[in-house]
């Protein structure tokens, strides 16, 4: 309407009308982004001391986008707040002109021209080795892959082709890696190196760096596990006791040395991690396993009593009677056991009472025992005696028991070398009634060979052979030994000259004929079950004699020995009788004994000799050689049987030409 008034307006605000479109519109774009640069024009405002001044601003009717009047603001100075009629002076703040960033566009093209320079290193390395490279210690700096190939190879073959000693403290073995299942790849080695990688590390190593690398390897386990169980049996050895020995008046001390037992686990890691090194010898991982006794404990001992038993004679007092025991006869009786104690194991001296109470009497008739033990004999004619007990008796004499403690105790105490003992009533070692306990009135054994008779030197040293052996009697643990009882033989000891073999032709030599003698002997041994220690068949069979199971004997060469390994005495009785010579064996019947011989078999031909020997025999020859098994079962009371078996080769009868 007309009529109607306009709303007051204070008369200092421009008149929007009063201005023209171009400053309106100008107003209008500055007010857009006062609002986002209120704070920062409120500080750059209070820092200047006059207001801002501008160059005169054109406006450019074409440009019709906001796009373009907001580009063109940009050249635009502070537009003053009043109209046309302001004076120019109000501290109207100004716009700062906007910077655009680029810097984030600058940093990634960096990044993108550092990465494709880093791929392109990686490319280019792939199959380059680092400039500074061992591998297992083999110097290939600044090699090609194929130049350093060779050279690992030529290297790592020597190792894995020699020894590799493994050494214990008291032992050492070895192994060929090679042969034990050890391998290694220097290709496969070089493959690792030199693929295509991004790992900066690796690319800085193969670049600039260096690096030192073990090759690759494998094991066979099999043909190590074997390898390493053949070396633990090898290092693996049990602790030696310390020993004291005497020999006559020396005292001989061995120092007792730890065992060892192998670790096989560690052992076999060892050898896995070792076995390409440049070492030639590696120490086998275990624990050492200590003697019962240790070392300062038999020092001790032999400081203290071993080595003063026989530093000096014992001078021994019996009543009026006075004798002297060498350190010889002290270290004969002598001997060192290791026994248990209280605190332990420990190393002891004991002496053997008949030992010294023989040698007393040696030294001194006043010494002297009139008990007698207790012993078997045959009793009769040969071929017809029997065994008898001998009473033992009870005599005046020295009791060796007690020598024994009187110088024992005198080492443990003052050493003063000189002990008392008393003569009295002594016992016989074996009583009568011990002896009769024996039971030896059992044939064990018999066996009879025949014998020329036409042949009298043989003959006769066939009963010179047969009267000596007969009534031998062998104590259990002792020995029968027949060149102890034939020997010397000589022409002085009644011997004569007959017939023997030797070198494998017939000659003949005083004895001839003994060994029919030592065929008798072992059969005694052998038959009765007897311990065989030595004998030893002729070179070619003679009949007279059961094949394998004869013996031949030559004085200081040839012997037959056996021991007595039942619980009572044996006795050997020989004799000769009807062209034959016959042996017995009295015991107690201790054995149940079975014998076997096999048939004949691996027959090989009579040999030919030529002889220049002024007492050469010729013989035509004829009987083949031959091969043959004896086998023996003794069984004892209540035990297991004992299977033993000898086999002896014969020669065949020869032909000798005497030239």
């Amino acid at each position: 309407m007309a009529d109607e008034k306009e709303p007051h307006r204070d008369p200092s605000e421009p008149d929007d009308g009063a201005l023209d479109a171009e400053t309106r519109m100008l107003q209008r774009i500055a007010a857009l982004g006062g609002d986002q640069r209120d704070a920062e024009e409120s500080a750059e405002a209070s820092a200047e001391d006059e207001p801002a001044r501008s160059d005169p601003v054109t406006y450019d009717p074409s440009v019709d986008t906001a796009e373009d009047a907001t580009e063109q603001t940009e050249t635009i100075g502070p537009v003053a707040g009043g109209g046309a009629g302001s004076t120019g002076n109000d501290d109207t703040p100004t716009e700062k002109p906007r910077k655009r960033r680029r810097w984030p566009w600058i940093i990634a093209a960096i990044v993108v021209l550092l990465g494709i320079g880093y791929v392109g290193a990686a490319f280019a390395t792939e199959n380059d080795l680092p400039t500074t490279l061992t591998v297992e210690g083999v110097d290939v700096s600044g090699k090609s892959v194929d130049e350093a190939a060779p050279v690992i190879e030529e290297e790592l073959a020597a190792r894995a082709e020699r020894e590799l000693v493994v050494s214990a403290a008291e032992a050492e073995a070895s192994i060929v890696p090679a042969e034990a299942g050890y391998s290694y790849d220097v290709d496969a080695t070089l493959d690792d190196l030199t693929e295509l990688t991004f790992n900066p590390v690796d690319l800085w190593g193969r670049i600039f760096g260096e690096a030192h690398v073990a090759v690759q390897t494998s094991v066979d386990e099999e043909a190590a596990q074997d390898a390493v169980a053949g070396l633990v049996e090898q290092l693996t050895y049990d602790s030696t006791e310390g020993s004291v020995v005497y020999e006559g008046e020396t005292m001989d001390y061995s120092e007792p040395i730890n065992g060892f037992t192998v670790d096989s686990e560690q052992l076999s890691h060892d050898l896995s991690a070792n076995w390409l090194g440049t070492e030639t010898e590696i120490d086998a991982p275990g624990e050492a396993v200590a003697p019962a006794v240790s070392q300062e404990h038999w020092d001790t001992f032999v400081e203290e009593t071993a080595q003063p038993l026989v530093d000096d004679a014992y001078t021994v007092t019996a009543d009026d009677a006075t004798a002297q025991l060498t350190p010889a006869q002290l270290g004969e009786a002598a001997e060192v056991r290791v026994e248990e104690g209280e605190d332990g194991d420990a190393p002891a001296l004991s002496l053997d009472g008949e030992t010294l109470t023989d040698a007393l009497s040696q030294n001194s008739d006043a010494f002297d025992s009139t008990n007698q033990d207790a012993s078997v004999e045959l009793t009769g004619s040969a071929g017809s005696a029997s065994p008898e007990i001998i009473p033992g008796s009870s005599g005046r004499g020295v009791d060796g028991e007690q020598v024994v403690e009187e110088i024992l105790a005198d080492l443990k105490g003052e050493q003063s070398r000189s002990v008392s003992v008393e003569l009295r009533e002594v016992e016989p070692e074996v009583t009568t009634e011990e002896a009769e306990a024996w039971d030896v009135n059992h044939v064990v054994a018999e066996y009879a060979t025949p014998y020329p008779a036409s042949d009298g030197p043989r003959t006769a040293n066939l009963k010179i052979g047969a009267q000596r052996v007969n009534g031998t009697v062998v104590m259990p643990g002792d020995e029968f030994n027949l060149n102890a009882i034939l020997a010397p033989v000589t022409a002085a000891n009644g011997y004569k000259s007959s017939g023997v073999v030797e070198s494998g032709v017939t000659t003949d030599a005083l004895g001839g004929g003994l060994s029919q003698i030592a065929t008798m002997s072992y059969n005694a041994g052998f038959l009765g079950g007897m311990e065989i220690v030595e004998h030893k068949p002729h070179s070619r069979w003679f009949d007279r004699y059961p094949q394998g199971r004869e013996s031949t004997y030559w004085e200081g060469q040839i012997n037959v020995r056996w021991a007595n390994d039942s619980d009572a005495p044996v006795i050997v009785e020989m004799w000769l009788d009807g062209s034959q010579v016959h042996t017995r064996l009295w015991g107690s019947d201790y054995y149940d004994v079975s014998t076997s011989t096999s048939d004949p078999y691996n027959f090989t031909a009579s040999p030919t000799i030529r002889s220049t020997d002024e007492e050469c025999i010729s013989e035509t020859g004829g009987d083949q050689g031959f091969t043959v098994d004896v086998n023996r079962t003794k069984t004892p009371p209540g035990g297991e049987a004992i299977q033993e078996s000898w086999s002896w080769a014969y020669s065949g009868w020869p032909t000798v030409i005497c030239e």
